[in-house]
């Protein structure tokens, strides 16, 4: 089973990350990992804000997009986010990378959720949301019309 290997590695993301945000002590706990084989090769993140203590980093490389689930103890203010996303994105990208070389090292195309660590009910539904989207070929992202 190769893909077990995959799962492994989601299990090492699975960790809390204390940050110092405005002066006070946030610990941001990544429940969730979700990994989809996208036609892209480009390098690329997103950020999606699910609640005032929950979001979702996306990290795009080689064809594959990871999603983290993230859950704050504490509300993090917009303000703080580009200095979160940052230290974040520098913190976990060589997880990231080792899973996204064992996924092409297997051949995985499609997506799966790959880590649920008593994600909360909102998380869970956005993470789900994504994937079914990706299952379905639809791009995650929301699309306005300009008016």
């Amino acid at each position: 089973m190769k893909i077990m290997k995959l799962y492994s590695l989601a299990q090492e993301l699975a960790r809390d990350l204390v940050f110092e945000v405005d002066g006070e002590v946030v610990t941001l706990s990544i429940k969730g990992v979700l990994i989809a084989s996208v036609p892209s090769k480009s390098y690329n993140f997103s950020f999606f804000e699910v609640s005032e203590d929950e979001f979702i980093l996306a990290l795009q490389a080689s064809g594959y997009i990871v999603y983290l689930g993230i859950e704050s103890d504490e509300e993090v203010t917009e303000e703080a986010y580009p200095s979160i996303v940052q230290i974040l994105v520098s913190e976990l990208m060589p997880y990231v990378n080792a899973l996204i070389r064992e996924a092409e090292k297997v051949g995985y195309k499609g997506s799966d959720l790959l880590l649920d660590d008593n994600m909360s009910p909102t998380l869970k539904e956005a993470l789900y949301d994504i994937l079914l989207k990706h299952r379905k070929g639809r791009t995650p992202y929301e699309q306005f019309e300009v008016a």
